[in-house]
């Protein structure tokens, strides 16, 4: 019984207050600190994420989520998925929410129980929006000389505009390399999607859209276009 909490940009905060536990020698170069509370182990690694294990684990999360005091401003995270395939649809998501409230979610590459990810996702997060491009519009964008560079910033550049109008400016992150062409308010994270909760979860909504999209028809003239962005 475990559960993984994502505190990246948080670990000085979060090695503090679990200095306060029963310290335990660590095990591996990875680990920043290793303790003991009630009948759990908890574990905070140098990427920042606490990885808790034990019959409580539970009561151990609630006691950590609610005793590390940290700032919890609002972000939008986006991201995307279904650049590396050649079949069916190009998701971009973005989510609006706090940090603190979605810190078990990351990179839906690493998420087991999608479902309940999801359902996570929808209870704290203050907005969600998703651009889907099926295979047959990626393909009309090809032939009009789109890459998918181009096709991705102009639907980050919605989504911003979207939630702009919602909530005024806010912090908005997107996972990977900067590509040209989107809002100077962009900050891209190698990696975001496992480094912010919020980018992470809109990971999680964007593998859910094109999992769950009936689109698997292939892409015309893929291999010349799909120009992807280093991550």
């Amino acid at each position: 019984m475990q559960c993984v909490l994502n505190f990246s940009e948080n670990k000085k905060e979060v090695q503090e207050f679990l200095k306060g536990f029963s310290c335990l020698e660590t095990k591996s170069q990875y680990e920043l600190l290793r303790c003991k509370s009630g009948k759990s182990v908890v574990t905070l690694y140098k990427s920042g994420k606490v990885l808790i294990q034990g019959e409580d684990y539970e009561k151990i999360k609630e006691r950590i989520l609610t005793g590390i005091e940290v700032k919890d401003e609002v972000v939008l995270g986006i991201d995307e998925t279904g650049r590396g395939e050649d079949f069916g649809p190009f998701v971009v998501a973005g989510v609006l929410a706090k940090p603190g409230s979605l810190r078990e979610l990351r990179d839906s590459k690493k998420v087991k129980d999608i479902e309940r990810k999801m359902k996570l996702v929808k209870e704290n997060a203050l907005g969600i929006a998703v651009i889907s491009f099926s295979a047959e519009e990626l393909s009309t964008m090809h032939e009009a000389g789109k890459n998918l560079n181009e096709i991705e910033a102009k639907a980050i550049g919605e989504i911003c505009s979207f939630f702009k109008e919602k909530a005024g400016n806010v912090k908005v992150v997107v996972d990977g390399s900067p590509i040209k062409g989107c809002p100077k308010e962009v900050v891209f994270l190698i990696k975001g999607d496992d480094l912010n909760p919020v980018v992470g979860a809109a990971s999680v909504i964007a593998k859910n859209v094109r999992d769950t999209s009936e689109d698997n028809r292939k892409r015309s003239g893929w291999g010349t276009w799909s120009k992807k962005k280093k991550n």
